[in-house]
């Protein structure tokens, strides 16, 4: 599982290449060219145009925009947004400190993660392995999560009919990490499920959630596992 982390290699890559404070455009004019590079940047950010297929891409300051119809393999930000169009394939998103949004019809092939961000996708996606955040809601409409959803900071909401075939579980906010955010005890994260969407797993709370959630059914799916609950 590819949680809160950036790749060695594309951090490697990121510090070797570039190190000026531009973006890089990649393709252009809807040329559908295909040159399947890879790209980095530490100071600036990453444009890749539409229909072009690529390989890593990675940022150490700056956000990466992919519009519509690119192929790429992993897309890795430590801090930036990762922006996504329409009809993309990729094999993972991670970020450490930006948010993960995209539009309708994307494909990841493993999983997708942030540290402290928001992930947002659009109808008709697909994630075939697992979603999580730290510090960060995720917000999922018409979408497919193959596996788990896991957060320990966020909210999460499933609407028009969204689907996570593993479990979602909310962690342990214990405080002994860092990140951790004490304003959360007092204003506990929310689980929002309409009644189209599901979980085919369980509902693990091993914190206090307020649940809103329209289908009387997932509640028997509801697992609570925190002090005064085990």
């Amino acid at each position: 599982m590819a949680l809160y982390k950036l790749t060695t290699a594309a951090l490697l890559t990121a510090l070797t290449l570039s190190t000026t404070g531009c973006i890089i455009h990649v393709g252009g004019h809807n040329d559908g060219s295909n040159d399947q590079g890879e790209y980095s940047r530490v100071f600036g950010g990453l444009d890749i145009a539409k229909n072009k297929q690529v390989r890593d891409l990675s940022s150490v300051n700056g956000n990466i925009n992919i519009e519509d119809g690119v192929s790429a393999h992993d897309v890795d930000a430590v801090n930036g947004n990762i922006e996504i169009g329409n009809n993309v394939s990729v094999h993972e998103l991670v970020t450490v400190n930006g948010d993960i949004q995209a539009q309708t019809y994307l494909s990841v092939k493993r999983d997708v993660s942030t540290v402290n961000g928001n992930i947002s996708f659009a109808a008709n996606s697909r994630v075939d392995e697992d979603v999580t955040t730290v510090n960060g809601d995720i917000n999922l409409t018409k979408t497919t999560i193959g596996d788990d959803i896991k957060t320990r900071n966020g909210s999460i909401t499933l609407l028009q009919g969204s689907v996570v075939e593993g479990d979602i579980e909310f962690e342990s906010q214990d405080g002994s990490s860092w990140w951790g955010d004490k304003t959360r005890e007092h204003n506990p994260p929310t689980l929002t499920i309409d009644e189209s969407s599901d979980v085919k797993g369980k509902i693990i709370l091993r914190q206090v959630v307020i649940l809103e959630i329209e289908n009387p059914a997932l509640l028997a799916k509801v697992e609570r596992r925190y002090k005064g609950q085990e």
